[in-house]
């Protein structure tokens, strides 16, 4: 039987029993069958089940009350591996539990001496850092019972341990993975433990629940090394990384020349959330072998961050010659493929690179104008691997003002809500009208919306561009609705591709819905075509959250991208707005073709389409002829101010 299906029948007993002995029977008897079982995995499950039996200090009680902690458990748990495989008739000569479960007997001798053999300690948070499970060596090492430390949050844990490092949280909401060396300290008694921290997460890509694993390293204190070790080398590759990397940086003496190559891995998160941590490690040590055997051993190989490596190659004169053969050779890196178990991965990648002294007189500076390479090739997805040039710094000086003024502009609610107006040119009647922003800055002028969305993005502040635009535009929609024309209207609200991902902005959409006073039939989420090409499940699961609640769901841009048909088929959507690319080239049969394609579908589905980009009559009356009622572009409404009029 396999693991899947235990944690199927623990649901199952989860979701449909209330008497807690009943409960331990059904459990009991997935032990009396004939095949092969985890015993690892039972027992975990079991341990898990029993914690809060015990902790309710009673025998019967209602499941209802513990089950979102115990799925949220089963579901971290479900991806342990099945080991320590054994017969079950090996443990049909007992019944009695408390052999599965010797954590509940502190006094357990026999168990001590045996667990005083294992090296690990293992917890299991939820997401806010409660304990949901602690082995018994973590319980030795602490010095807590058990009693004690499920429901407590390990930041107090670690605070009556003598040591506060809350930091560790935060990385892992944004990394998924963190190592750091702990000190627990109790009068005399006095322990060094490496901690490695994994975010476990849900289908949907948040963070459910936190893996520990613990060892104790204080044995090796002694070599005065310890600290200093992990703390600036990477524990998965064994790699530098970066605060090792600028520590080597800083001793280097008499550098004469350099490169420093920035490489990032652009999918691995999705990698890793999409097929589990354990393959994205693997994946990161196949993409670490691939860049020992690429470059020569005078370069130094740093693990930045979790999908960014620097490799830094000083000695020799660096010349033409010389970095060519660089180039070239991580021309080949970029193209691998891995093979890992058996899956074949695809892994885009970018590199940027900067050279010494002819890119720098400062040596310290080389790595961070790599970085800037780096962010110019990946904006520019035709160029894999790009050099450092003076512009990158003027447009980086130029960005970061506008990061400022940006924020300075949301503070003062100086950016603009205009709309346009879709027309359903059968009826004359404004069918939607699509929220747009504009933003005029007395020293820098009107600066296009694409412009201040990127930079938006690349300075942290696009959720928050994202939510003021929602709520200006639905206080905006909320007083034009009291305007004749658009009694009938609903309103279209472009959400981004990261926006659409977060959880929370879900959360203050709804808030801000019902604070309007708004239906939510009378909303549209548009959303870009291109949002679903590397997350579609993600995405589909995301916009189911707002058709329940009430609101449509509009495809913008469609028919651009490779991945058109596909979309349709997975995804919920209301109304289809085709791209003004075909629009704009309406004479070419083959446009004229994918456009009654697109509304055939349309009529066979019962939903909506919208024409966009129509800029003269020839073309509003040819998508008439076509079946294309409904159009907006500038020949028939430019974007404005509805208010002001």
């Amino acid at each position: 039987m396999s693991v899947n299906l235990y944690v199927h029948y623990l649901k199952i007993l989860i979701g449909f029993t209330n008497d807690s002995s009943s409960s331990i029977n059904t459990i009991s008897s997935l032990y009396y069958d004939n095949y092969y079982f985890s015993v690892s995995m039972i027992t975990m499950m079991l341990i898990v089940f029993l914690a809060h039996v015990y902790k309710s200090n009673q025998s019967t009680f209602n499941l209802n009350i513990i089950t979102p902690s115990i799925t949220k458990t089963i579901n971290a748990l479900s991806v342990v591996t099945n080991s320590n495989v054994m017969k079950v008739d090996e443990y049909k000569k007992t019944s009695d539990t408390s052999h599965f479960f010797p954590m509940y007997n502190t006094e357990d001798k026999t168990y001590n001496d045996d667990i005083s053999k294992k090296k690990e300690l293992i917890m299991l948070l939820d997401s806010k850092g409660y304990v949901l499970f602690a082995n018994h060596l973590t319980l030795l090492t602490f010095k807590y019972n058990i009693d004690d430390i499920l429901g407590e949050s390990i930041m107090e844990v670690y605070r009556s341990l003598g040591h506060n490092d809350e930091n560790w949280l935060d990385i892992i909401k944004t990394e998924l993975s963190h190592n750091n060396l702990i000190k627990i300290k109790h009068g005399s008694y006095e322990k060094w433990v490496l901690m490695n921290y994994t975010a476990n997460l849900d289908l949907l890509g948040d963070i459910e629940s936190i893996s520990i694993k613990g060892n104790d390293v204080s044995y090796l204190i002694e070599s005065n090394s310890i600290k200093e070790f992990y703390s600036e080398r990477d524990q998965l590759t064994g790699l530098v990384n970066q605060y090792g990397m600028f520590d080597i940086i800083k001793q280097m003496k008499h550098v004469n020349s350099a490169v420093a190559f920035f490489v990032e891995v652009l999918n691995f998160t999705e990698i890793s959330n999409y097929y589990g941590h354990n393959i994205g490690d693997k994946l990161i040590k196949s993409v670490v072998n691939e860049l020992k055997k690429t470059v020569s051993k005078e370069c130094l190989i740093v693990r930045y961050t979790e999908s960014k490596f620097v490799l830094l190659c000083s000695g020799k004169k660096i010349n033409k010659e010389s970095l060519n053969l660089k180039i070239n050779k991580l021309k080949e890196f970029i193209k691998s493929s891995y093979k890992i178990e058996n899956l074949d991965l695809q892994v885009d990648k970018r590199i940027g690179y900067a050279i010494y002294p002819e890119d720098t007189n400062n040596f310290e500076d080389l790595v961070s104008l790599s970085s800037l390479a780096l962010r110019n090739s990946i904006s520019n997805s035709s160029i894999e691997i790009t050099r450092f040039t003076p512009d990158m710094l003027k447009t980086l000086k130029y960005n970061v003002e506008l990061g400022n003024k940006l924020r300075e502009a949301l503070d003062k609610e100086s950016i603009e809500v205009f709309f346009q107006k879709a027309i359903n040119c059968s009826t004359d009647e404004v069918f939607i009208i699509e929220e747009l922003s504009r933003w005029y800055d007395k020293d820098l002028g009107y600066i296009p919306p694409l412009e201040y969305f990127k930079i938006a993005k690349e300075s942290n502040q696009l959720d928050r561009l994202d939510r003021y635009m929602v709520k200006k535009s639905l206080e905006s929609f909320v007083k034009l609705r009291l305007n004749k024309e658009y009694t009938k209207s609903k309103i279209t609200i472009n959400i981004a591709p990261s926006t659409l991902l977060d959880v929370n902005f879900f959360d203050y959409f709804n808030k801000t819905v019902d604070e309007m006073g708004v239906l939510p039939e009378d909303i549209y989420i548009e959303i870009s075509e291109s949002t679903f090409i590397n997350k579609l499940d993600l995405c589909v699961s995301r916009i189911s959250l707002y058709k329940n609640k009430g609101y449509s769901i509009a495809l913008d841009d469609f028919g651009i991208e490779y991945s058109s048909l596909s979309v349709l088929e997975s995804v919920d959507f209301d109304m289809i707005k085709i791209d003004a690319h075909f629009v704009k080239n309406i004479d070419k049969n083959s446009n004229q073709e994918i456009i009654k394609m697109i509304r055939k579908i349309t009529e066979m589905t019962y939903k909506k389409i919208v024409a966009e980009g129509v800029e003269t009559k020839e073309q509003s009356d040819l998508l008439r002829e076509l079946g294309c009622s409904i159009q907006q572009g500038y020949y028939l409404h430019k974007p404005e101010n509805l208010l002001l009029f």
